[in-house]
């Protein structure tokens, strides 16, 4: 499975995988909906073995794996997000803070569909 090349998701992120060599994947992500990093090239790093991947990517304040596999001709995921803080205020106008989240809170998950562009 030849992983190199633009992936874009149902949102409008980007995925650009600009190396792979044995089992190992190289590149950046750009998420066109997270405030914190939005628009930003991220690292990432992965894994695969034939037609399953793993990737990681870390911005802003919070850490996201995907995992999945490319199957009829998109590249199905399914993605953790974990943050240990959010920022929020207390009254509209007020100045925000970082307010630190319990475990529970703290992870995200969903699914995400890329196709090659």
């Amino acid at each position: 499975m030849d992983w190199i090349g633009k992936w874009r998701n149902q949102y409008g992120s980007i995925l650009n995988i600009t190396g792979q060599a044995n089992g190992k994947l190289e590149g950046y992500f750009q998420s066109a909906i997270d405030e914190t990093t939005r628009g930003q090239q991220l690292p990432v790093t992965g894994v695969y073995k034939d037609n399953l991947i793993g990737i990681t990517c870390a911005g802003g304040d919070h850490l996201v794996t995907y995992t999945g596999m490319y199957y009829e001709g998109k590249m199905e995921t399914m993605w953790q997000l974990v943050t240990s803080e959010i920022l929020t205020a207390t009254t509209a106008g007020e100045k925000a803070v970082k307010k630190p989240l319990d475990w529970w809170q703290s992870i995200k998950t969903n699914a995400d569909t890329f196709e090659r562009m």
